[in-house]
């Protein structure tokens, strides 16, 4: 028998799997729920714009049918745990696409890794130098202080 600690680290293990394999369903529903919403008004689009008597029933058919998706994405919405950006938001409003978005973040995140990245090299630079320079002008205060501060080597 197992002790206490372990089998409740399994039984955790276990409902942890069994929540993202529930959290991917229900992401991979409502996607499919969207696809079908979009494609839906498509449709109610094109009925009304060729709207005739007869179709009446096919627009209120196809409303119906937007309605119950809707109904169907509220009722799963609470299982999920999806976390958007305000600024992507933002972009959507604006009637923007949300993928210029994350194209402009990109770029601005690359500018900003080269950018700290010539900062890391530029002060590794500055190091060696006033490091080579104490050992110039004060051999030895310099050399037993910075041979202390040097991490250890690890073989390899």
């Amino acid at each position: 028998m197992r002790p206490p600690s372990q089998s409740n680290s399994a039984a955790s293990q276990s409902q942890t799997a069994a929540s993202a394999e529930f959290h991917d369903t229900d992401r991979e529903v409502i996607e499919t729920k969207i696809r079908e919403a979009l494609e839906t008004l498509s449709q109610i689009r094109v009925t009304v714009m060729n709207h005739e008597s007869a179709d009446e029933q096919v627009l209120q058919q196809r409303v119906d049918r937007l309605v119950k998706g809707y109904a169907e994405m509220h009722t799963i919405k609470d299982r999920l745990n999806v976390s958007v950006p305000e600024e992507v938001l933002a972009y959507i409003r604006d009637g923007r696409n949300p993928d210029e978005f994350t194209s402009q973040f990109m770029e601005r995140v690359a500018s900003e890794n080269q950018f700290t990245n010539g900062k890391i090299a530029a002060l590794t630079n500055f190091k060696h130098e006033f490091e080579e320079k104490l050992r110039e002008f004060f051999p030895e205060e310099s050399s037993a202080r910075l041979d202390r501060q040097k991490p250890p080597k690890v073989d390899s």
